[in-house]
């Protein structure tokens, strides 16, 4: 049972950030993106036809979303602001990693929107690892118990491409935690690499786990 519990929490992370960001989706019709291991049993990733996403050359990056519970221990997916450091840092790591597609100031033809999420603690330098941290205190009304929460329990990250401007769905990538992945960056192409890609493990290690890669 454990690869199929595994790609439910991938689709149930999918579909939330879909959710909350209020991404188009697919237009009416058209063949869902069917969701396949990647290179790992805990990574998940689906997209277009590669000729399909060949035609984009630039890259619009939205402000990284964070997973995270809030006071009352519930689940929530935020936004964070624009001049926040986890985004300056991935405006500085992608341009350093994937000078072919250079970033975007705006939506127009050819260009891939990027929405990206976290779980929080995994990109938070400071942040003591799980182990660490105090446990919450639960009980039997907590929706960490039920409905979805178990499934987001085990998501580090997720990611989106979709066309910056109808917002179409062209791809995207879901890493659970504990997944193991090869040093970065991927020497795929632009698009393979952001989908397959250990966003955590870049946004901690900055620069120098490109260095390694």
């Amino acid at each position: 049972m454990k690869p199929f519990f595994n790609l439910g929490c991938a689709l149930v992370a999918w579909n939330e950030l879909c959710r909350v960001s209020r991404t188009r989706g697919r237009p009416e019709g058209a063949t869902p993106l069917p969701f396949q291991q990647g290179r790992d049993k805990r990574q998940f990733i689906c997209h277009e036809t590669a000729p399909r996403l060949a035609s984009y050359g630039s890259l619009l990056l939205e402000p990284i979303w964070l997973l995270n519970h809030n006071v009352n221990g519930r689940w929530q997916l935020t936004a964070t602001a624009l001049g926040n450091g986890l985004n300056l840092r991935l405006q500085t790591l992608l341009r350093a990693w994937l000078p072919e597609m250079p970033l975007a100031p705006e939506a127009g033809p050819g260009v891939m929107r990027m929405r990206l999420a976290v779980r929080g603690y995994l990109v938070d330098i400071g942040a003591p690892p799980p182990f660490l941290r105090p446990p919450r205190a639960i009980d039997a009304r907590s929706p960490l118990l039920s409905g979805i929460a178990p499934y987001l329990e085990q998501v580090a990250s997720v990611v989106q491409l979709s066309d910056a401007q109808s917002g179409e769905l062209l791809g995207g990538g879901v890493n659970l935690l504990d997944v193991r992945l090869p040093p970065e960056p991927s020497q795929a192409g632009s698009w393979q690499a952001l989908l397959a890609c250990d966003w955590p493990r870049l946004l901690q290690a900055g620069e120098s786990a490109l260095a390694a890669g």
